[in-house]
């Protein structure tokens, strides 16, 4: 019997070693990916810097003119992305759904194939391609922190692969969106999707590490600012179910629509190379009335969160942001989806809120609550959406509000688009995962 503890107590001080290991491990990567994060976030910032234009608040045809900073950062932006794609199997990018099916079937990502669609993705940003940077940070992360595991394999040896994925991808979201807790939950809901025998601490370590790093680095630098705090009401409850069902569908539009776009592209016969000129002309052509087309579009989502869109302006950009971001990944200029969803959320919720000023006199600001729910229902990650959008504003009350709202948009997407757009995306290439329901073995 003496010996017997003896084995069970060296045991729980064996796994307690591992498990110390596992988490200075994740630690240290996920300062390593944090900084290289904020390297390519500021690699695209500074090119976006050189073809900024200012961004109208209503819709308006006086003094329009082409800029050709825009047009040659487009048209370089297209040249270069066509030469990349030739170096892709089958043209296609690589992105968060490559590392949801590595996380999920134990096999490391293509690194090089994932460093060629970061490379992608940067040079599509930087010239003002109208997709976002969460999704390729997400896949950069992930993709670093595999070829970390496997160069350094003596020091990461502790941490299954899945969890070294998620950690990459949480490490490179809390760096440069200063969202540390939002990233931990989402590599759990979006990549990992469930709770393994390391428990959460080596993802939660890998984005404290990225977030410190970064604060160290650019210092505090949250993104946007909510004019308002809602009272918690029948009536706020009753308005926000509303605003859940039409950003319901509205992510769902957004998500055939992207998930779609491969087909049209490979069904209009337009040389591989020459494709990504599709979506750099469309741009240029609207860019003097829709520059809010251009890039990631933080800075009108900003516009959109303090009310200072009109309503026929918001509308436009709603329809033509979706036609713009599948016509870029459709057609090979690569990036992400999380971005645009938040653009069109942002958006959809300021023209609920214009709706209610007009036609019933309500004052109200539910701008943040669409994004949550849009951002939820493409990523497929409820919690981790009102987390991050809650770290991205600090607004508790909105963030406590839209938990009604994600809930009606998370179903109508699920029913109509399925867990995410990234399933949806492997369910194209017939790659079908298990959703969140356990398997029922029969006998």
């Amino acid at each position: 019997m003496e010996k017997v503890v003896t084995h069970s107590a060296q045991g729980g001080q064996g796994s307690l070693l591992v498990r110390l290991t596992a988490i200075l491990a994740a630690l240290v990567l996920g300062s390593v990916i944090g900084v290289a994060g904020l390297g390519l976030f500021a690699t695209v910032r500074f090119f976006n810097d050189l073809w900024r234009l200012p961004l109208p608040s209503v819709l308006s045809f006086e003094g329009l003119s082409f800029s050709p900073i825009v047009g040659i950062s487009l048209l370089v932006a297209a040249l270069i992305s066509g030469q990349i794609l030739r170096f892709l199997e089958h043209g296609r990018p690589h992105g968060p759904a490559d590392l949801i099916l590595g996380a999920q079937r134990n096999h490391s990502p293509d690194i090089k194939a994932g460093m060629l669609s970061s490379l992608l993705a940067t040079v599509n940003l930087s010239g003002g391609a109208s997709v976002g940077v969460f999704g390729p940070l997400i896949h950069f992360g992930g993709c670093l922190s595999a070829f970390f595991a496997r160069t350094f394999r003596s020091f990461t040896k502790d941490i299954p692969l899945d969890i070294a994925l998620g950690s990459g991808a949480a490490a490179a979201i809390a760096a440069v969106f200063a969202a540390p807790i939002g990233a931990a939950i989402m590599a759990h809901e979006v990549i990992i999707r469930r709770f393994g025998s390391l428990g959460t601490g080596p993802v939660i370590a890998a984005a404290f590490g990225a977030h410190w790093a970064a604060q160290n680095i650019w210092g505090d630098h949250g993104m946007f600012f909510v004019k308002s705090t809602p009272e918690f009401s029948g009536e706020t409850v009753v308005l926000a179910i509303a605003l859940g069902i039409l950003t319901g569908f509205v992510s769902v539009i957004y998500i055939h629509a992207v998930t779609g776009a491969p087909r049209w592209a490979q069904s209009s016969q337009i040389p591989l190379v020459w494709r990504p000129l599709v979506p750099a002309s469309f741009l240029f052509l609207l860019s003097p009335l829709f520059p809010h087309l251009l890039g990631a579009g933080l800075g009108v989502v900003d516009l959109a969160l303090v009310g200072q869109m009109s309503l026929l302006l918001l509308i436009c950009l709603v329809a033509l942001k979706i036609l713009a971001t599948s016509l870029c990944l459709g057609f090979g200029m690569f990036g992400g989806v999380f971005a645009p969803a938040l653009f069109i959320g942002a958006l959809t919720g300021a023209i609920f809120d214009g709706l209610l000023n007009g036609l019933f006199s309500i004052e109200s600001s539910f701008a943040m609550v669409g994004a949550i729910c849009c951002i939820a229902a493409v990523i497929g990650a409820p919690l981790a959406s009102i987390v991050i959008v809650f770290e991205l504003t600090g607004s508790y009350e909105w963030a406590v509000l839209s938990m009604i709202s994600v809930v009606i948009s998370q179903q109508i997407s699920r029913s109509w688009a399925g867990r995410s757009l990234f399933d949806r995306q492997l369910a194209f290439r017939g790659l079908h995962l298990s959703d969140d329901r356990p398997t029922v073995r029969t006998p």
